[in-house]
């Protein structure tokens, strides 16, 4: 939580620029990203809903498989989906949520979503949630993941970002 001369500093900073243009003399340094894990999730075959309000539906049952990282490892436990949509230009969105079990018991809840590319892979949007002291660091990270589809399955690499070195 930041304080309140914090906060009123950051504002103070804010209003001294009204007035003019405050722009940066460079070109900020891009965030970096540290390699979470990749995970090899096991499809069942989708189940079309039909065409809705906001495109046509399709659900991906996610019923298995694995994941493995340098701070993290376990399976893809059969209690999941993607409820993905199609768009009225024929482009799929992801809209997963699904359940990852660390080797060591923990349960981590995984929420993903993102956009299909001209390449046919997807970026995704990944939020993670668990009440598990050791993972509860994954409750706070922003992270990104590239997915790779296959018959049967999707393949996900996932990153955290972090702030720029300075």
């Amino acid at each position: 939580m930041f304080s309140l001369p914090t906060i009123l500093t950051a504002l103070l900073s804010l209003s001294a620029c009204a007035g003019s243009v405050c722009a940066s003399p460079k070109t900020p340094s891009p965030p970096g990203l540290t390699y979470l894990y990749s995970v090899n999730c096991t499809l069942a075959p989708p189940i079309p809903v039909g065409s809705g309000p906001h495109g046509s539906r399709l659900v991906i049952p996610i019923v298995g498989g694995t994941f493995s990282g340098p701070k993290l490892n376990g399976k893809v436990l059969n209690l999941g989906a993607d409820w993905g949509l199609v768009d009225k230009n024929g482009l799929f969105s992801a809209d997963t949520r699904y359940q990852l079990q660390t080797d060591d018991g923990a349960n981590i809840f995984i929420r993903t979503s993102g956009p299909a590319q001209p390449d046919g892979k997807l970026h995704l949007r990944m939020i993670f949630e668990t009440g598990h002291p050791k993972y509860y660091w994954l409750n706070n990270v922003v992270a990104v993941g590239i997915l790779t589809s296959g018959p049967g399955y999707v393949w996900i690499d996932g990153w955290q970002l972090e702030s720029p070195k300075k």
